[in-house]
């Protein structure tokens, strides 16, 4: 720790060494000059504070002596893990608006926030009723230019990871652990396919953290935040689906769920979620589009169905023109994309056959 190091491995340090989420964001909110706070905050002889006093300052520098910088920054370099805070446009707006926001995020890949996101969360004992129900939603939704969120965990989570990558579809994968450590090791394949597609793996956890337990619902809500809506095929009477659900209420999110058989067990939490009138009953994809983009036909999902894009910015120029925004203005006001961006995208699209320009400047799909 005598030599300098670089700015990103001493916030990594930092929290890594005891500093809380909301300890770095009530420290860092108007200053990211973290190799000097780390220096000055632990080594000189500061005014304690409620939040640091004598007694923390002597259990981190405990901490820290535990911890090699050398490996740390290996870490990072060799499993490509980049860290985003509050303060950077890259981080999520649906995550930044939550009480509880996480000022720090690591991450394997490229998090982005497509136009919508939906979570994905039920049973780790998933059934063949469960996987059927993502079977038949998720590529229209894919289709539609949604991202799945959800968690990485057996059952459900993995499914809907899986059928998103089928569909060519972008999805986002919360861990309960660090994000260098893969839980469950049996994922491995399929969290190795996330990062060579360059979607992403996301933590709130330091580097090196073990799945327990009680880092679920903390993860759970996390992918409650990075949603617009969640989607629940299954789920028993007690189960920690509930609780996510209640996380995404809480957060201004939509529930969508599966009636089921009532005498089946994985299908009471989501019958009763429906009677209580706390998720919306879903039978097809349809159900959950409407809610998002109310001139968004079955026809015109089945249209994104037939077409072969080159590109993500060609699938999502193609989405925002179905949705009515068809001049370039007005794709540019519904996406980050350049001006420059989009009028390539759209001559690609044209010489595809995707789309045309038709009166008026105006493009239309074909």
């Amino acid at each position: 720790m005598d030599n300098p190091i670089s700015p990103t491995l001493a916030l990594v340090v930092l929290h890594s060494s005891g500093f809380t989420q909301k300890d770095l964001q009530r420290f860092f909110e108007n200053q990211q000059n973290y190799s000097d706070i780390l220096f000055d905050l632990l080594w000189a002889k500061n005014t304690p504070t409620p939040w640091m006093t004598r007694e923390r300052r002597v259990k981190i520098l405990e901490k820290l002596a535990t911890i090699d910088t050398v490996k740390l920054e290996e870490i990072l370099k060799t499993k490509n893990i980049h860290t985003i805070t509050m303060d950077w446009d890259l981080y999520p707006e649906k995550l930044r608006a939550i009480k509880q926001a996480p000022y720090l995020l690591y991450v394997r890949g490229i998090l982005k926030e497509e136009r919508k996101m939906l979570g994905v969360v039920g049973s780790r004992r998933s059934t063949s009723y469960g996987r059927k129900i993502l079977e038949m939603i998720i590529p229209e939704l894919v289709h539609a230019n949604c991202g799945i969120v959800s968690g990485g965990a057996y059952g459900i989570d993995a499914i809907s990871h899986e059928l998103t990558l089928a569909a060519s579809g972008y999805t986002i994968s919360v861990f309960g652990s660090g994000v260098d450590l893969y839980y469950p090791a049996e994922n491995t394949k399929l969290f190795d396919s996330i990062i060579a597609q360059w979607w992403a793996l996301v933590s709130i956890f330091p580097l090196g953290t073990l799945p327990e337990m009680y880092n679920f619902p903390i993860r759970n809500e996390i992918v409650a935040a990075l949603s617009d809506g969640i989607i629940i095929p299954e789920a028993a009477a007690k189960s920690g689906t509930l609780i996510t659900a209640q996380l995404a209420l809480d957060h201004g999110r939509d529930v969508f769920a599966a009636p089921g058989d009532i005498f089946r067990e994985t299908s009471m939490g989501t019958n009763w979620l429906i009677a209580r009138g706390e998720a919306k009953a879903i039978s097809n994809a349809t159900d959950i589009l409407e809610e998002y983009f109310p001139n968004l036909t079955t026809t015109t999902i089945s249209m994104f169905a037939d077409k072969v894009f080159d590109s993500d910015e060609q699938k999502v120029v193609y989405g925002i023109i179905t949705d009515g925004n068809n001049t370039p203005d007005s794709i540019g006001q519904n996406s980050e994309y350049t001006i420059d961006i989009i009028t390539i995208t759209l001559t690609m699209l044209e010489i595809d056959g995707h789309i045309r320009l038709g009166v008026g400047g105006k493009y239309e799909v074909i």
